[in-house]
């Protein structure tokens, strides 16, 4: 009896030894996985923040990576714009003021930032080169002038000609083509305005840089720092008092916003327009895609460029923060949103639109996407874009008015000189 008794505790003892072993087992499972635990936080763009992620490409792709990864926590923080206190998108700011600052408790792993301030901070040790120099993704990356890699593109916004096929139709006017260079565009021009119709392209920093290229200039060297020789150009002299003599006035006055663009494209009232693609007046009519859904008669085409144009887009990237704590982690997902090289044009231009419009009533056309997709492929970033303010790209021309000496220019009342006090200002 005593030896049954015997044999019983030892088996309890057993039981209860087993039972602490596999509770340790499972705990130390549970710590190391919790060790495994990483998180990202990741900080984007965008003027329609209230849209779910499922609704932004971008969004959906990074929780697709998350999924994949079921040990990844990501969080993604929607900012409608930096606070760039109402200057237009050409006027250098100091927003995020967290990564200028150095201010580690607010700094996201992944930020997205446009070129030149990713270049800025750069230089200010506040951005951390990425290991991507393979040559096949040169093309979709950002780099600082000494080739180091500082940024993956993330929206691609490039000029178009919009016009009403319509009314160049009935005026027997060819329609546009990757063939037009400015001598078609000038005769389309002269026939339109002949005609009674009004034709819309302001002179900005922008369209200054494009109509630049079109008479064969840059408005900036190589690097896109350099300024004098290029800006107070004749070429860029003979692109500002181009665009003059169009007509084109853009100002602010009064506190009343005029109903210029794309209001005037759709009423018929402009039968041909210079603009982006993206980025007119917040929770109104606000891309390419919805002012063609508005009026049929509006198309859409590249910009001419001719034999030495180029077509200024307004670029954003996505850039690695050096006080991210995981920066393998953040290099892991970078390199994920960038393996179907087929598809990432397509993946940037849908980023793009979904950042900008509201939901369409109606799908995306085919051929537009198409002549979108050309024409950002052919893009550069534009020199003076400074910021990204997603209010509205019309909305800083009358918020800011276009610098003083490119209105002078515009008015009769200038010309070299006054592109020398332009250098001046963006210098300071």
């Amino acid at each position: 009896m005593m030896r049954q008794n015997f044999i019983g505790v030892l088996l309890l003892v057993a039981i209860l030894v087993s039972g602490c072993t596999s509770s340790n087992a499972q705990n130390d499972v549970l710590q190391v996985a919790d060790e495994k635990k990483e998180s990202l936080t990741i900080q984007l763009i965008s003027s329609n923040t209230v849209m779910p992620n499922e609704r932004h490409h971008l969004a959906h792709r990074i929780e697709l990576f998350q999924k994949e990864h079921p040990n990844v926590d990501i969080k993604i923080v929607w900012n409608q714009s930096y606070i760039s206190g109402g200057k237009a998108s050409w006027f250098k700011t100091n927003d995020p003021s967290y990564l200028y600052d150095g201010d580690a408790q607010k700094t996201p792993d992944i930020v997205e930032l446009v070129p030149n301030q990713i270049k800025d901070l750069y230089r200010l040790g506040r951005i951390e080169p990425l290991n991507m120099n393979e040559s096949v993704l040169n093309e979709y990356l950002i780099t600082s002038n000494d080739g180091y890699v500082l940024g993956v593109k993330s929206k691609i916004n490039p000029l178009l000609l919009y016009y009403n096929k319509g009314i160049f139709e009935s005026l027997g006017i060819d329609l546009p083509s990757e063939q037009w260079g400015l001598s078609e565009l000038n005769r389309a021009i002269a026939i339109l305005k002949a005609a009674g119709y009004e034709v819309y392209i302001p002179l900005s920093p922008y369209t200054l840089e494009w109509a630049t290229s079109l008479f064969g200039g840059r408005i900036a060297g190589v690097d896109g720092t350099i300024l004098t020789g290029y800006l107070d150009s004749e070429e860029t002299l003979k692109a500002a008092r181009w665009i003059s003599s169009i007509g084109t006035k853009i100002e602010f006055q009064g506190g009343h916003l005029e109903r210029v663009f794309p209001y005037e494209l759709l009423g018929g009232k402009t039968a041909l327009a210079i603009e982006y693609g993206y980025g007119f007046l917040p929770r109104s009519v606000n891309s390419y895609e919805e002012i063609a859904q508005h009026n049929e008669q509006i198309h859409i085409a590249g910009v001419p460029i001719g034999v030495n144009g180029i077509n200024p887009a307004q670029i954003s990237a996505l850039s690695l923060t050096s006080r991210s704590k995981s920066k393998d982690l953040a290099m892991k997902l970078l390199r994920y949103l960038t393996k179907d090289r087929s598809t990432l044009y397509s993946d940037i231009a849908t980023h793009t639109l979904n950042a900008f419009m509201k939901p369409l009533n109606l799908p995306v056309s085919e051929e537009r996407t198409s002549i979108m997709l050309e024409e950002m492929k052919r893009s550069l970033p534009a020199t003076l874009y400074m910021h990204e303010n997603t209010t509205a790209v019309i909305h800083t021309f009358y918020k800011s008015a276009i610098p003083n000496p490119l209105i002078e220019i515009r008015d009769g009342q200038g010309g070299i000189d006054q592109l020398k006090q332009y250098i001046d200002q963006l210098k300071q």
